[in-house]
């Protein structure tokens, strides 16, 4: 019999409750208590719902084959000193090099490609694939790039179906396209130099490319598309 009258109790109490939020009378405690449940109960479900899983991204990862078409483990920039006499000894880069307009595409040029680890491409041209040779410094090594510049590959280049990036100081570990970027992933080297060319994803006039390190730690991709 207690038993009876306390689930007729409940069941009372729960028939009040409802017919308070029927009327819109939600002041009570009672239904106070309730909605202020059901609510974190809801934001809860919404917070977890809207993490990243990482499960979910490694998913939605495309892996993108990659061909490092040219490699030299041995290669060291060339000093400053090395440097500026190697453009010095062309009248087109001395005369730009040595002006003081601050807009001058060439010497900006020189500064961008000098101070970065990676260069991305996805145009090429015999000349306009040699400033970005000689303003980096690979011009130490040009002999050995040409096999990533066969007539095929080039023509993939220009119609957009391939891309190529310059890791100066670096190696490739992996690469992936999440939808809307390339991330590829690098492990420093002291020495070194990798052409890696890869079929593209993505359609975009600019190349999508992030470049991390192991640990996450951003690597800043310079383009070496001539302007």
């Amino acid at each position: 019999m207690k038993k009876e009258k306390t689930s007729q109790i409940k069941q009372i109490g729960l028939a009040i409750a409802a017919t308070f939020i029927a009327v819109g009378c939600t002041d009570s405690p009672i239904v106070s208590t309730l909605l202020t449940n059901d609510s974190l109960a809801q934001a809860n479900t919404a917070e977890v719902s809207g993490e990243p899983n990482p499960t979910d991204l490694a998913t939605n990862s495309e892996v993108i084959e990659f061909e490092v078409c040219a490699a030299v483990d041995s290669w060291q920039r060339p000093s400053e000193s090395e440097q500026a006499k190697r453009l010095g000894q062309d009248a087109r880069y001395a005369e730009a090099l040595s002006g003081n307009e601050p807009e001058n595409s060439l010497k900006m040029a020189s500064s961008q490609f000098w101070d970065r680890q990676i260069i991305s491409f996805t145009t090429y041209g015999l000349s306009a694939r040699m400033e970005p040779i000689n303003l980096s410094g690979l011009w130490t090594i040009e002999d050995e790039l040409e096999s990533c510049y066969e007539l095929e590959l080039t023509e993939a280049i220009n119609v957009g179906d391939r891309a190529e990036a310059w890791l100066l100081n670096q190696q490739i570990t992996s690469l992936q396209w999440d939808g809307s970027r390339y991330v590829m992933t690098v492990a420093p080297v002291s020495v070194g130099m990798q052409v890696v060319q890869f079929e593209r994803a993505d359609s975009l006039e600019t190349l999508p490319l992030t470049v991390v390190t192991a640990s996450g730690q951003p690597v800043e991709v310079a383009s070496g598309d001539w302007q």
